[in-house]
């Protein structure tokens, strides 16, 4: 099956290693685009390794930081409520399924943990991230798309 011509158009970023991200946060755009993390790092491919799509719509660089918490330091109840609710970082199922695999992967040693990011600035990501998700197939994205 050939590669579709608006995904080949695609010019993504290099693929950064989670752990250097959390390193040189400053990598990350301060702009409105996409995220993908694999658990590899050459060019993207569908259903190869990649484990979650996503948007931000105003800024790659504040979006992208919920993901790089350490996850040996992710809160499991928020610290605002005074730990009665659920820690918004976990009420996204995606997110906690990432997190959860970048923990296990550290757990057993893998240091560096194999998962990279990588970004394509892009304003209104909206309807990119959709299709992204359809023809990637992301692990962990829990949108249902048609």
């Amino acid at each position: 099956m050939s590669v579709p011509a608006w995904f080949s158009a695609l010019r993504w970023s290099d693929a950064v290693k989670i752990e250097d991200l959390r390193q040189n946060r400053g990598l990350l755009p301060r702009k409105a685009g996409i995220y993908v993390f694999t658990n590899y790092d050459f060019a993207l491919e569908k259903n190869t390794g990649v484990l979650y799509v996503g948007k931000a719509g105003l800024s790659l660089y504040q979006r992208v930081q919920s993901y790089l918490a350490d996850p040996t330091d992710v809160q499991i109840f928020s610290r605002r409520s005074g730990g009665t609710r659920v820690s918004s970082t976990l009420k996204h199922p995606g997110k906690a399924q990432l997190l959860v695999e970048v923990a296990q992967r550290m757990n057993l040693g893998c240091v560096p943990c194999g998962i990279w990011v990588r970004w394509l600035v892009k304003t209104a990501p909206e309807v990119l991230e959709d299709d992204l998700i359809k023809y990637l197939q992301p692990a962990f994205n829990t949108k249902q798309l048609k």
